[in-house]
């Protein structure tokens, strides 16, 4: 028997024993996982963070569990503490640190979770983090859900806890809002009357399971999407959708031809086909639009979904007609598309491109909830790490000529390791290997999409194996089925990841713009260069109001064919040799008022913050400040205050 205690520090804290959800279990020896009651807290509102411990010291440990919370490098508040008496080797327990929140917006926090024996040693230490945002689309963190699938084709899948388990786990991992996977009737009927229906692809989906999954969601503050395809209709499924009684006419659809000119009548067979299953409506004929906005909205109201989440096949490649023979233009396809759906949709949107194919006029059609992509390790899209830059900028700045108000949030889906977990040899596959993803890969990809602004959306409910706390899409990003497993380093890794993801948002997402100070530089220590490649340590820099933030991606062990692998597909990306100290220079932006210089990595005590000394100079080329960074695994966070007195940020 073991007690736990709260020791208040100025804070309200509440310690209770309670039952562990299928959290991702983390690698210390006492701190099993960490998680918060809510995805999101608005300002002021108190913060639940609950620590599960599982001792696996060898002793009895009698000390505590203390957490310190941290905003943008600088401690906030006093450090709430829990005393933990006499919990057995092999024995577990549950500690709710309760800590207050200021009356801020859209801003995260890191906390820092120590646990010491009762001479003050530390025995274990892990990172939480909270956000304070009256919205998920501001920074969103979107994850897939697919456990309202009660078996698919055949197949019953074991590795669902239940809706509320289920979520919770994904809540730790930080997600926010979740896409409902393909639980459609049919592409362009999304839902019948009934306890289930067996959808296109043959696999049975459970209404009451839905329903249940979009309360938890709800419980938690997550946003809900219903995925429904732009250009869908059941083609090769008896009857096809011109004779379901959808109402969905063949006049509405692409064709590969000019069957309609001049009089003529396009039959069923001219349409253009994704696969035998799914003909291609057009997305720019406002019939469609007006069928597609009704459908959904009728889903959303009998399901209770926040809104819709609006798939397409990526780019048209090849020439196509409307009913009448006429071309078919889409360079302002989604945009149209989007502005009659409005008129019918009572929710929020999210439309994926599926690669860069009109993705300009989507972002400026100024009706996205926020804008999401499903990336693809390509030339076309992202042939390099470099390449995440680059489209972060553009679409940062399409947004901004569009007149948003906020930089717009961004959420990529890339899938990892593919051809690995495609492979027959694999046990998830029917083979005698044991496939896992290679953790290299994983945190290389994690940190290029986080240092660029975006998140990864490719964590899914459920657990392959019990400990993994999620699935993680390692297909071509289908949420269904085996997965590759994760090892025990790259669970602790992922969390990590995205819990800094949450604590330092607003220096990595919100209203950020590239640098306009000369381009910085390693000294001393290692191989910098500004331009992404093999064989160095990438430097770039950004500005927000008040801060010069440095991000440092160390490539220096990486091959050239694995910097353009993106995903690892082979598998063998080489882990990162952590460097000694570096000596940086970085210049600053010029005409405000400069104050301390902070650096966090996720590699290092799972994201907490280092305050580090400076020394200021300046040449042809502008201020400029010198520093030594301890060390670089992945990738270092540098910031500067720089202006903060006129910042929006200036109070952590």
């Amino acid at each position: 028997m073991s007690m736990i205690k709260g020791v208040l520090a100025g804070v309200a804290a509440l310690f209770a024993s309670g039952t562990a959800y299928a959290e991702p279990v983390l690698s210390g020896p006492l701190i099993q996982s960490v998680n918060t009651d809510l995805s999101r807290y608005k300002g002021g509102e108190q913060v639940r963070m609950i620590v599960t411990l599982s001792n696996k010291t060898g002793a009895p440990f009698t000390g505590t569990i203390t957490g310190t919370v941290t905003g943008r490098g600088a401690q906030v508040g006093s450090p709430v503490a829990a005393t933990v008496t006499s919990l057995p080797a092999g024995g577990t327990a549950t500690a709710e640190l309760r800590f207050p929140s200021s009356r801020t917006n859209w801003q995260g926090y890191f906390v820092s979770l120590v646990a010491a024996d009762q001479n003050g040693h530390q025995l274990d230490q892990e990172g939480g983090a909270f956000d304070i945002s009256s919205d998920w689309s501001t920074y969103p963190r979107q994850c897939w859900v697919v456990g309202a699938y009660t078996d698919w084709g055949g197949w019953k899948p074991p590795f669902f806890s239940g809706a509320q388990a289920d979520l919770q786990s994904l809540n730790a991992y930080k997600c926010n809002n979740l896409q409902f996977y393909n639980m459609l009737y049919r592409w362009h009927k999304p839902w019948v009357s009934g306890a289930s229906w067996i959808n296109g692809d043959g696999q049975n989906i459970s209404t009451d399971l839905i329903k249940q999954h979009v309360a938890a969601a709800k419980s938690l503050r997550m946003g809900t999407f219903m995925y429904m395809p732009v250009y869908g209709a059941n083609y090769g499924i008896t009857p096809d959708f011109t004779k379901d009684g959808s109402g969905a006419q063949l006049s509405w659809g692409m064709f590969t031809s000019a069957c309609g000119a001049n009089g003529g009548i396009c039959q069923i067979g001219d349409l253009w086909t994704y696969n035998d299953k799914i003909a291609y409506m057009n997305p720019n004929n406002a019939a469609w639009q007006a069928y597609w906005g009704q459908q959904a909205e009728l889903m959303r109201r009998r399901l209770g979904f926040d809104g819709m989440f609006a798939d397409t096949y990526g780019t048209i490649y090849r020439a196509l007609w409307d009913a009448s023979g006429n071309r078919i233009i889409m360079d302002t396809a989604y945009s149209s598309f989007l502005n009659t759906v409005a008129g019918y949709m009572n929710g929020p949107i999210i439309l994926n491109p599926a690669g860069s194919y009109n993705e300009q006029d989507l972002v400026q059609s100024r009706r996205e909830a926020y804008h999401f992509v499903e990336r693809w390790n390509n030339p076309t899209d992202i042939g390099n790490f470099g390449a995440f830059l680059t489209k972060a900028r553009q679409v940062w700045n399409w947004a901004l000529a569009s007149g948003r108000k906020q930089s717009l949030g961004l959420d990529w889906d890339m899938g990892m390791n593919k051809t690995l977990g495609a492979s027959r040899s694999c046990t998830i596959n029917g083979g005698s290997t044991a496939c896992t993803f290679k953790t290299p890969g994983v945190l290389y990809q994690e940190a290029a999409m986080l240092a660029t602004g975006a998140h990864h959306a490719w964590i899914v409910d459920g657990q392959q194996n019990p400990g993994d706390g999620a699935r993680f899409i390692s297909n071509d990003d289908f949420p269904v089925g085996n997965m590759l497993s994760p090892k025990a380093d790259m669970v602790q890794g992922e969390y990590d990841y995205q819990n800094f993801g949450v604590a330092y948002e607003k220096l990595l997402r919100l209203n950020i713009s590239a640098s306009t100070a000369a381009a910085p530089s390693i000294t001393s220590g290692a191989t910098g260069s500004t331009t992404a490649a093999a064989g160095s340590v990438w430097m770039f820099q950004n500005h927000r109001s008040g801060f010069d933030i440095l991000h440092l991606l160390n490539y220096q062990q990486m091959s050239s064919a694995s910097f353009s692998d993106v995903n690892d597909n082979a598998a063998n990306a080489a882990a990162p040799t952590t460097t000694g100290a570096l000596r940086v220079k970085m210049y600053v932006t010029a005409g405000s008022t400069l104050g301390n210089l902070y650096m966090a990595s996720p590699d290092i005590n799972h994201g907490a913050p280092d305050k580090l000394e400076y020394i200021t100079r300046s040449d042809s080329a502008g201020d400029y400040i010198t520093f030594t960074l301890p060390s670089l695994s992945y990738w270092d966070m540098i910031w500067l205050e720089n202006g903060l007195a006129s910042s929006d940020y200036r109070t952590p």
